[in-house]
């Protein structure tokens, strides 16, 4: 008599077990979702407005002197930016001109609730045009769940006196 009652349980304890395993996975598309629709579009577009806007303050550079350039990030209504995280833009490039640092980090970064601030320190060969760019790293919050953004692009001219 005892082993179709434990039986009976093992059954009920399985299927307890496949609806917990049914109940986590149709859970997970839905968080999962918003970071694969973020990365199909492209950047700065539609996704970053709603989150996010990215904006550079191009520098007013004379050549053979030192100019900065600012890459801002303000988090939209509802956000917040994520100080915690490591902020970073990588691949900085200049062409007309030399960057005092291939990579800003953290230690280069103004972070507020609002808004992440890099400046992007640079030198222009000569008058005309200096072309920059970037990919920055950086995260922003809401109430309930952190947006990790990776290698957002950035590009912008500065013209040279």
């Amino acid at each position: 008599m005892k082993r179709p009652v434990l039986t009976v349980l093992a059954c009920v304890a399985s299927a307890f077990a496949c609806g917990q395993s049914v109940a986590d996975p149709a859970a997970a598309p839905a968080s999962a979702a918003a970071p694969a629709s973020a990365a199909a579009a492209p950047a700065s577009e539609a996704p970053a407005a709603a989150e996010y806007t990215v904006r550079v303050l191009p520098a007013e550079a004379k050549a053979g002197e030192d100019a900065k350039s600012i890459i801002e990030v303000t988090a939209a209504p509802g956000f917040h930016m994520n100080a915690e995280f490591p902020s970073r833009v990588k691949d900085l490039s200049c062409t007309g001109g030399t960057l005092a640092k291939a990579e800003l980090g953290p230690e280069d970064a103004e972070v507020t609730q609002e808004a992440l601030r890099f400046s992007v320190p640079f030198k222009a060969d000569a008058a005309g045009k200096v072309d920059l760019a970037g990919a920055a790293s950086f995260s922003v919050c809401n109430d309930r769940t952190c947006k990790l953004i990776r290698d957002e692009k950035v590009a912008w001219a500065v013209e040279v006196k």
